[in-house]
């Protein structure tokens, strides 16, 4: 595939002049803004559903990285970046274009409704665009990424019958336990293979086997400790708006806090994973465990 700089100067001198427009919905395409939407489905709309969409994006967070460090295209050079823009690790295939076809693209499936996917189908391409127009990516970055969204959605609907199947014989503890061990491995594996130094801004799995390890823990505690309702109480909606805008206020805050220097930096691969660990705990057991108990 050739990379070429030229198209990306020509899709800024297009498009230039909403260059703000872009840097704004570009975070839509980010891993906090989608750590947010699913978070808020789990908490105040489906939860086993919301599951199953956690876990189509955590698959195509895993893809997009392994893909990256495999492939190891460096980025456009950071003059092209607006008003100083940049990303870190590599270019290709685009993380914010896979990824944000993923999971648009999996819940407009999901709702069954022509609007749901035209929505879905706007964001990816807007996000998309969007990664070109900040200087950030190759056109063929963000084509290749559009394309293995698609795939992974398209491959997880048609396998869903079987992995259903396959995870309703199993228990919980072998569930959960493999889960665990994935995670842990996986982080193993990739860090010994792909160490971070050897990456740009010395960017690493721990995000993704923090989520892992961080849904093994949590799912069985809330199951079998929490196991709260979507429902709002006494039928009163406005309960599970503070719900979803406390919880969100507490999830970015831990965020925050969590990846100070002297905390949970992300240079450092297993305090890292120990921050996500840390915040799927809090977003999938604890604040549902106190929100359950204040009626919210």
């Amino acid at each position: 595939m050739q990379f070429d700089i030229g198209v990306v100067e020509y899709i800024q001198d297009v498009l230039g002049w909403a260059a703000p427009f872009f840097r704004m919905i570009t975070e839509l395409g980010s891993e906090l803004f989608f750590i947010g939407l699913v978070l808020s489905g789990f908490w105040a709309f489906k939860k086993r559903e919301t599951i199953i969409t956690g876990f189509v994006l955590i698959t195509s967070l895993i893809i997009n990285y392994w893909l990256k460090v495999i492939i190891a295209n460096p980025r456009p050079d950071a003059s092209y970046g607006y008003q100083g823009y940049s990303d870190v690790n590599y270019s290709t295939p685009s993380g914010h274009a896979q990824n944000s076809t993923s999971l648009f693209g999996w819940i407009g499936l999901k709702v069954k409704k022509f609007y749901a996917i035209i929505i879905a189908a706007v964001l990816a391409t807007l996000i998309g665009i969007s990664r070109v127009v900040l200087g950030v990516h190759y056109l063929e970055d963000v084509l290749l990424g559009w394309g293995i969204g698609i795939l992974i959605i398209v491959s997880i609907h048609f396998l869903e019958p079987k992995i259903a199947n396959a995870i309703s014989q199993k228990s919980d503890l072998v569930l959960y336990g493999g889960l665990f061990v994935f995670g842990l491995l996986t982080t193993i594996l990739t860090t010994i293979l792909f160490p971070p130094e050897t990456i740009p801004d010395n960017d690493n799995f721990g995000v993704y086997g923090g989520l892992l390890i961080g849904l093994a823990i949590s799912l069985p505690l809330e199951k079998r400790y929490v196991n709260f309702s979507v429902d709002s109480y006494n039928g009163q909606k406005w309960r599970l708006v503070i719900r979803v805008v406390i919880g969100l206020i507490i999830i970015v805050g831990l965020i925050i806090v969590l990846s100070l220097d002297f905390l949970l930096p992300s240079e450092i691969v297993w305090l890292r994973t120990l921050r996500y660990v840390i915040l799927v705990i809090v977003g999938v057991v604890v604040w549902p465990w106190i929100f359950k108990r204040m009626n919210l």
